[in-house]
Parts: C-alpha cells; sequence; structure tokens
C-alpha cells in the first residue's frame, strides 16, 4: 500500500519555480519567433498590440538581428 501523507498538495509545489518556468519557455517561444521573422500579438491594457522580432530581441537584450548586444 502507498505511504499516504498529511501534507496539502499545494504545500508541495514550488510555485516560484513554476513561474521562472513559465517565463523561460514564454521566451524561447517568443525569441524562436523573432528569429523565423514572425511577429506576435499581445494584449496591454486590454487592447491587442503586435509585437514585431525587432521589439521581441530587444525585450531580451539583442540586437534587430537577434545577436547579443555588447555590455548587457
Amino acid at each position: 500500500m502507498a505511504q499516504q501523507t498529511t501534507e496539502a498538495v499545494t504545500d508541495l509545489l514550488d510555485y516560484a519555480a513554476i513561474d521562472r518556468a513559465h517565463e523561460l519557455a514564454t521566451r524561447d517561444a517568443l525569441l524562436e519567433h523573432a528569429r523565423m521573422g514572425r511577429e506576435v500579438h499581445e494584449s496591454h491594457n486590454g487592447k491587442i498590440v503586435t509585437v514585431t522580432p525587432a521589439e521581441i530581441f530587444a525585450r531580451y537584450g539583442f540586437d534587430e538581428f537577434g545577436r547579443p548586444v555588447a555590455g548587457k
């Protein structure tokens, strides 16, 4: 028989680790779209805005061609 625990499942979750993983996955997906030259659409203050590849690169410290910016 499996060992039972008295801890709630929510006490066993590391929410900070989940948030970091989500941030990294989002960053990777956005950078992949930018490398393919695709824009993405996001919601800001209830309005849909278009984010260009250059804006995505700038958000993560790259130049408009996806190369790391010196000194960052």
